[in-house]
C-alpha cells in the first residue's frame, strides 16, 4: 500500500494572502482575506499548532502580510504588482508591460478622454459632491456632453440632490474611477498636486444647507440694523477704558465731579448728589438782564410812588 503524499503547509501567511489575491477573480479587502483563511479547518495529521496560528489571524497580522507581499514583489520585478484601490487588494500586470499584453490578447489600444472631459472629471474629482452648474461656473462652457460621457465610462455617478433652489443632482466619483487611475483612495488626489487640495464633502454639505438658509439669515440682519441703537447704561460709561479719557483739570479735581466735554472723551453723566449749578448764559445776556431787572425796579418804585400820593389825596 503507498503512502499519500502529504501536501506541506503554507509557509506564512504572506503566502497565503499571495495565493488568494492572485487566485480571486475580484478585488478582496482585508476582511475578505482574513474570513478565508480562517475558514480553513485542519486536516488529518497535520499540525494543529501551525493551523490555529493562521485561523486566529487578525486584521493587523493581514495587513502587515500584504505590505511584505507589495515588497516582495516589487523587489522580484516579475511583471505584476500588488494593487490597492477604494481599499480592496488585487495583482494587476505593471501599466509599462500592458502593449505586450494588449499585443498578446489582440486588444485595441484603449480609447483616451478627451481634455474637455478630462478637466470635467478634474473638477468633479476634487470638488464633490458638486452640481453642473458649479461645473459650468469654473470651466465657463457647457459640461452636458462631457458629464454624460464619464457617466456612460462608469467614472462618476449621481450621489443625491443639493439644497440649493431647485434641488440640481450632485456628482462625484465611483470605484472604477479609482481603480482606473490607480488610486487607494480619494486622498491620494491631494499628493499628485500639493497645490490642489480636495473638498471636504462634510463641508461642502453643510455649505448647501447654509445656502438655502441665507435668505432669511440676512432678513434677520437687516432687521437688526435697522433698529435704533440703545444708549449705553450710566456704568457702562462711567467704566469706560481709561485711556479713552484724557486727565482732568486741577480745576475739575477740586470740584471733584466735574468733568470738562470734549471731543471724543467719555462724559460722566450727573448724579443726585451733585450740588453745583453751571451757568451756560452768555455773559453779553447777562448785562441785559441786569438792565431789564434795574428798570423793572424804577418803575415798580414810581408805581408805589403815585399809589401813596393817591393816598394822601
Amino acid at each position: 500500500m503507498s503512502d499519500t503524499v502529504k501536501i506541506p503547509l503554507p509557509r506564512s501567511l504572506q503566502e497565503i494572502v499571495g495565493a488568494l489575491l492572485f487566485a480571486s477573480e475580484t478585488p478582496l479587502t482585508a476582511s475578505d482575506l482574513r474570513e478565508s483563511v480562517r475558514a480553513v479547518e485542519p486536516e488529518e495529521g497535520e499540525s494543529a499548532e501551525v493551523m490555529d496560528v493562521y485561523r486566529t489571524c487578525t486584521n493587523r497580522e493581514i495587513g502587515e502580510a500584504l505590505k511584505g507581499l507589495e515588497k516582495a514583489l516589487e523587489v522580484a520585478g516579475c511583471g505584476f504588482a500588488l494593487v490597492c484601490t477604494g481599499g480592496t487588494y488585487r495583482i494587476q500586470t505593471c501599466p509599462s508591460c500592458g502593449r505586450y499584453v494588449r499585443a498578446m490578447l489582440k486588444l485595441d489600444r484603449p480609447s483616451r478622454l478627451g481634455r474637455a472631459s478630462l478637466e470635467t472629471l478634474a473638477i468633479i474629482a476634487y470638488r464633490q459632491p458638486i452640481t453642473k452648474g458649479e461645473v459650468e461656473e469654473i470651466r465657463g462652457v457647457d459640461v452636458s456632453a462631457n458629464i454624460k460621457t464619464l457617466m456612460d465610462l462608469q467614472l462618476i455617478r449621481m450621489v443625491g440632490k443639493s439644497e440649493l433652489p431647485g434641488h440640481p443632482f450632485l456628482y462625484g466619483t465611483t470605484p472604477l474611477f479609482l481603480e482606473h487611475f490607480g488610486l487607494a483612495s480619494l486622498q491620494q488626489l491631494n499628493e499628485l498636486d500639493p497645490t490642489l487640495q480636495r473638498s471636504n464633502p462634510r463641508a461642502k454639505a453643510a455649505l448647501y444647507r447654509k445656502a438655502a438658509e441665507l435668505p432669511l439669515e440676512e432678513a434677520a440682519k437687516t432687521e437688526e440694523a435697522d433698529k435704533p441703537a440703545a444708549a449705553p447704561d450710566a456704568p457702562d460709561a462711567a467704566a469706560a477704558p481709561a485711556e479713552t479719557a484724557e486727565p482732568a483739570d486741577e480745576t475739575d479735581e477740586a470740584a471733584g465731579d466735574v468733568v470738562i466735554e470734549k471731543v471724543g472723551e467719555v462724559v460722566s453723566p450727573p448724579t443726585d448728589d451733585d450740588d453745583f449749578f453751571i451757568d451756560d448764559t452768555p455773559d453779553e445776556f447777562d448785562d441785559e438782564d441786569d438792565d431789564e431787572d434795574g428798570d423793572a425796579e424804577d418803575e415798580d418804585d414810581d408805581s408805589e410812588e403815585k399809589d401813596e400820593d393817591e393816598t394822601d389825596d
